[in-house]
């Protein structure tokens, strides 16, 4: 009622007339509908809380997801297939979860993220998750922001016990349990290392990346040798199987040693096994450097195999030296073959263990004496003894090739620069010198050599000297190429190039280059003195080089300084 029923007149809101007093019934009191209003909306807007918290989050596909449901609230399941990236300093999480529809991006910020951090909610790769968050959709470009941890949920499947051999491209995003030996860790780039096990059965890198180490602390630092266990889950590189573990305490050091091949009978390897790795044990029946290393034969009772180590490998040895005929050696390396002869061929200086060392030489006295008319390509393999005269030389980058006649054929002697490094007279084996060697038979580009494997196998029994005319070196012209000739003088300069040094010698009638490869100019008995100013003779075969005539000394010791 807006108006009083006693005078008439309009009352409006009140509950007594302004005028005449009277008291309007039955009008509700105006607080009454405020405190009514208040109850009403508190009471929806807890319905409304009950209700958002009963209801369950709705659950997409990646690949469902649009630009409609920009900011939309939703679930996402699936498993981690990159991640997670984490940066303390800013406080940004990331990782990626694809199912079969597709990916999407999940990222945390600053608290949210540290709090993920705090309770071990972040997923490894490999790690089936459901997460809910905001989506943000912007062109092609699709995220999921987590706005409450508790709203991550990590499901990390049990280890499957695996060799290292078995894993394929097929196993990936599958969690393995594996054992093996360190056999190298390395660092292809800053913020990945790369740690490579074995097994009897074959080998696989353990990928632990930098970002890695910053969510689960520092990896522990591993050596070769050392057997662990790890456990992670399979990615791929270049279709070739990874295992990246979920923390760096998923690698564990084992007491006891994870073999990484099996014995084998030396007998018994083929061609089949080549690519296998394998333990053979044995004495060493020869043994000689070559050009890139070093190599020897073991010998188990009843047959014999090569085994083949390249130069850092050899160096790397604790000693060398005891790399010997008649030495015990136990040896683990991969099967190979080289022109149809199998080999095992150590990787790590580790992998080769002398249990007794050798006496050195080849096999001395026992080796028969032949005339080198009897040498022919069915006795390539043997170790003879073998004696003539020296009628040519030639130098060549790892050692030097000295031509031996004894009036019923010639062979070429061979020594690499570690055997004629131990001559005990290098001086006295040149042109004209009469030695005996005892060495293996080996064919070179359809050449037949004695190879010595130490310098005590070569005996010079009558020193040699090669002559030649002293020549003027002003007098030398391009008819002289290809003939030996002695010359003298003051090195006038030097100059290093990549294969040697280059010296520059006058002696009053023009100058001529004396060219010293570098296994020769290391050799030449004090070679600190070939400076300019000092006096130099030399022999050496005339050669031409873009115009210019070179003496080429073949030896060390045909090169005198004084």
């Amino acid at each position: 009622m807006s108006h009083c029923p006693s005078c008439g007149r309009y009352v409006g809101p009140y509950e007594a007339c302004p005028y005449c007093g009277a008291r309007i019934e039955g009008r509700l009191p105006f607080r009454a509908m405020k405190i009514a209003a208040v109850l009403l909306a508190s009471l929806g807007l807890a319905v409304l809380w009950f209700v958002a918290v009963r209801s369950p989050i709705p659950t997409v596909q990646a690949g469902q997801v649009g630009a409609t449901m920009n900011f939309a609230y939703v679930r996402i399941e699936g498993q981690v297939v990159r991640g997670p990236l984490y940066y303390p300093d800013s406080g940004y999480l990331s990782f990626t979860v694809a199912d079969e529809t597709g990916e999407v991006r999940v990222a945390a910020y600053r608290t949210t993220a540290e709090t993920l951090r705090a309770e071990g909610r972040i997923p490894a790769f490999g790690d089936h998750v459901s997460v809910a968050g905001t989506l943000r959709v912007q062109g092609e470009s699709t995220s999921l922001t987590i706005n409450v941890p508790e709203h991550v949920e990590v499901f990390r499947p049990e280890a499957e016990p695996r060799t290292l051999g078995s894993l394929t491209p097929d196993d990936y995003l599958r969690r393995v349990r594996v054992r093996g030996q360190v056999w190298s860790v390395r660092q292809p780039y800053e913020g990945l290392t790369l740690i490579t096990l074995r097994d009897t059965t074959g080998a696989a890198e353990v990928a632990v990346p930098q970002r890695l180490e910053r969510l689960t602390g520092e990896l522990l630092p591993l050596e070769p040798g050392q057997s662990v266990e790890v456990v992670g889950t399979v990615d791929l590189y270049r279709d070739t199987p990874q295992i990246v573990p979920a923390s760096v305490m998923d690698l564990v050091l084992l007491p006891e040693e994870v073999p990484v091949a099996e014995p084998a009978q030396i007998g018994m390897l083929t061609e089949a096994d080549v690519g296998r790795m394998v333990e053979v044990s044995g004495t060493v029946t020869w043994a000689e450097p070559f050009s890139a290393g070093f190599k020897f034969g073991l010998g188990d009772g009843g047959a014999e195999v090569t085994v083949l180590l390249w130069q850092d490998t050899y160096e790397g040895l604790p000693d060398p030296a005891a790399l010997a005929p008649g030495a015990q050696v136990r040896a683990i390396g991969e099967v190979s073959t080289y022109r149809g002869e199998i080999e095992v061929i150590p990787a790590r200086p580790m992998d080769v263990e002398v249990l007794v060392p050798g006496t050195g030489g080849t096999v001395g006295s026992t080796a028969p004496e032949v005339p080198l008319s009897a040498l022919n390509l069915d006795r390539v393999g043997e170790i003879v003894t073998v004696q003539g005269t020296v009628v040519d030389v030639v130098s060549f980058s790892s050692g030097f090739k000295f031509t031996l006649d004894d009036g019923t054929g010639q062979v070429v002697l061979l020594l690499w620069l570690a055997t004629y490094d131990e001559l005990a007279d290098p001086a006295g084996l040149n042109l004209s010198a009469r030695v005996r060697a005892t060495g293996r038979v080996e064919e070179y580009e359809g050449t037949l050599q004695v190879v010595p494997a130490s310098g005590v196998d070569v005996e010079v029994l009558t020193p040699g000297q090669a002559e030649a005319p002293l020549r003027k070196t002003g007098s030398l012209t391009v008819d002289d190429v290809g003939t030996r000739v002695a010359v003298e003088g003051a090195i006038a300069r030097t100059e290093p190039f990549s294969g040697g040094q280059r010296v520059w010698i006058d002696d009053g009638t023009g100058e001529v280059i004396l060219l010293l490869w570098d296994n020769v100019y290391r050799r030449v008995p004090e070679q600190d003195r070939l400076i300019p100013g000092a006096w130099v003779r030399a022999m050496g075969i005339v050669e031409e080089y873009r115009g210019r005539l070179e003496v080429v000394p073949v030896l060390p010791r045909d090169v005198k300084t004084r």
